[in-house]
């Protein structure tokens, strides 16, 4: 969890008013802001709402944030998963938005992926001393809120 960052409750709820989004795909019992989301442990985290592993979760249609850990290799498996998911979705004339929350490392494959992709809707690059995360580790430390060290 220390490795990890959450978006903030006002991010959250301005996501739920605009995309009703309530679902997080990236996320842990202690960082999740929703009652439902993926997450690393599901044997652990299924009695917390832990819907399991995102790489095994293929919703339908719906709303989701997607902030995955903001490790490379991550990155890209997670960016894949995603723009599968909305082919899919696609594919079958279903509804569905991924709000995607992911550095702004403009040269790695994740991120070249989904900026390329025919399914991008919107993109908004914030620079890092514009905003900050909760802390994956906010339940050890004396404040919830960290700087991004990343554009993001």
């Amino acid at each position: 969890a220390g490795f990890h960052a959450a978006i903030g409750p006002s991010v959250h709820r301005a996501l739920k008013a605009s995309l009703s989004v309530a679902f997080e795909c990236c996320a842990s019992p202690l960082n999740c802001y929703h009652d439902a989301f993926c997450s690393a442990f599901s044997d652990v985290d299924a009695p917390f709402g832990s819907f399991g592993s995102f790489a095994s979760f293929t919703p339908k249609r719906g709303s989701f944030e997607v902030n995955p850990p903001f490790a490379p290799g991550m990155i890209d498996v997670v960016c894949a998963h995603v723009l599968a998911l909305l082919e899919a979705a696609e594919a079958s004339r279903e509804p569905m938005t991924m709000v995607m929350v992911l550095p702004g490392w403009l040269d790695s494959r994740g991120w070249q992926q989904v900026n390329a992709s025919r399914l991008l809707r919107r993109r908004l690059l914030v620079a890092a001393a514009d905003h900050g995360f909760v802390d994956g580790a906010q339940h050890m430390r004396r404040y919830s809120y960290r700087q991004s060290p990343y554009d993001t």
